[in-house]
């Protein structure tokens, strides 16, 4: 018999807390709720097995964060931790929740940090004792009229991602009680004129509109390969804060249209593994370091090239110190594979591009394959061989897309990964689904 528990609880955001998203930049203070932002949990039992899936309206999920939870959660319900996730929709309306304080992206606010940590506990053990019996489930791509999003990076070949992926888990009356849905593209469209309001964007008008339709009492929505991609609409572009409708209306239209035709998915058991594994990067010295700091400090024309290189120059000064003073600057993230029957869920640390991405996917062992990228930790841009190639240096003439992504490291007081981190991602996710699971 398998059940499943579903429980939300809405994160409200003070007035004046600063938003996370955006760029480098000050002073952007929450002035009010476009679009409420939400903390959900989902437990799936299959008799033998749980797995849990948590869900938050963020930008990023923290390491520490994410591994201290599933500890507490795990003890908790007496699960086996390797069987909890944490998944973002990467927004970049919402707080900043971390460990550390990042240049450029938003200053966390203590406070906030440990209500949205109680949130994600609570609901959790709500979604535990929420459980009831699930009688079939089914699946499928839903295959938009024109992409939703567009490729930033490579604008010609515009690779964008092909499909909605959902699964539907329904009750013996008919009735679905969650419906996961899976595509890719940055949560940037309610920007411009509404930066400073708190929004789950695009994702969370969504999964709004699937309980207002009554598609599903429960939605998931887990955001793809979405490195390098933007959405098609954007407040900043328009200036009309009917972007995220706009977009969402499209997506609930291509659902709509393919539901009729899911297939059936078994839920004939629930496995999962989870690995800790170090990121490959290209290592440094302190003194090296520095060298690289003098280099920036003198570059610059004009004021504003200066202040872009001066940021970065100080960024890598107080890396240098970290590392002088015995500090660890690699990256360890957790990767992760839950199956539940027919699908396999992907769950990777940070923002990976659309080409590796729709790899991993096609090349899944699951019947129905979901990546969630923003899960279990930030990584940040899990960049392509091909855009690495394109800018060898930091030196590289171009500033913009392709070149910011790569170039990204210092922000995070972490070595910069190597071109091949993309294929390092497929190659350790391929071993993965080859372990013998619990």
């Amino acid at each position: 018999m398998f059940k499943l528990g579903c429980a939300e609880a809405e994160f409200k955001v003070p007035l004046f807390v600063e938003l996370y998203g955006y760029g480098p930049y000050a002073g952007r203070k929450n002035i009010g709720t476009f679009e409420p932002l939400y903390c959900r949990a989902y437990s799936f039992n299959d008799g033998n097995n749980r797995a849990m899936i948590l869900y938050s309206d963020i930008c990023c999920i923290d390491d520490l964060y994410a591994r201290e939870l599933r500890a507490k959660i795990a003890t908790e319900l007496h699960l086996n931790p390797e069987s909890v996730a944490f998944v973002a929709t990467h927004t970049h309306s919402g707080p900043a929740i971390g460990s550390s304080v990042q240049e450029s992206v938003g200053i966390p606010n203590a406070a906030l940090q440990d209500t949205w940590k109680r949130l994600m506990f609570e609901t959790a053990v709500k979604a535990f004792y929420d459980e009831e019996e699930i009688a079939n489930a089914d699946a499928g791509s839903a295959i938009p009229d024109q992409p939703l999003g567009k490729n930033r990076v490579e604008p010609e070949t515009n690779i964008t991602d092909p499909a909605i992926r959902y699964m539907r888990f329904k009750r013996a009356d008919g009735s679905v009680k969650l419906m996961i849905h899976n595509y890719a593209g940055h949560g940037i469209s309610d920007s411009g004129k509404l930066t400073k309001y708190v929004s789950s964007d695009w994702m969370g008008k969504i999964n709004r509109f699937i309980k207002e339709e009554k598609l599903a009492d429960f939605p998931l929505y887990l955001q793809g390969a979405a490195g390098d991609q933007n959405v098609r609409f954007s407040c900043y572009l328009s200036g009309d804060p009917e972007s995220s409708r706009k977009l969402a209306d499209e997506y609930i239209s291509c659902l709509k249209r393919d539901i009729p035709n899911a297939a059936e998915a078994k839920l004939d058991g629930i496995s999962f593994i989870l690995k800790t594994v170090e990121f490959p990067t290209i290592k440094q010295t302190a003194e090296e370091l520095r060298q690289d700091e003098a280099s920036f400090r003198s570059k610059g024309e004009t004021p504003q090239e200066k202040e872009y290189w001066g940021v970065i120059a100080d960024r890598l000064a107080e890396m240098a110190i970290k590392l002088e003073q015995g500090e660890n600057l690699d990256s360890l993230h957790d990767l992760q594979i839950i199956r539940i029957g027919d699908a396999e869920f992907i769950f990777i640390p940070g923002e990976l591009f659309i080409g590796p991405g729709i790899e991993m996917l096609n090349g899944a062992d699951g019947k129905y394959p979901f990546l969630s990228t923003l899960s279990n930790g930030n990584g940040s841009y899990l960049f392509d061989e091909n855009c690495a190639k394109k800018y060898p240096s930091i030196f590289s003439k171009n500033l913009g897309w392709g070149f910011y992504e790569i170039y990204t490291y210092m922000y995070r007081h972490k070595f910069k990964y190597r071109d091949d981190i993309a294929q390092f991602l497929i190659d350790n996710i391929r071993k993965l689904e080859k372990y013998t699971w619990n």
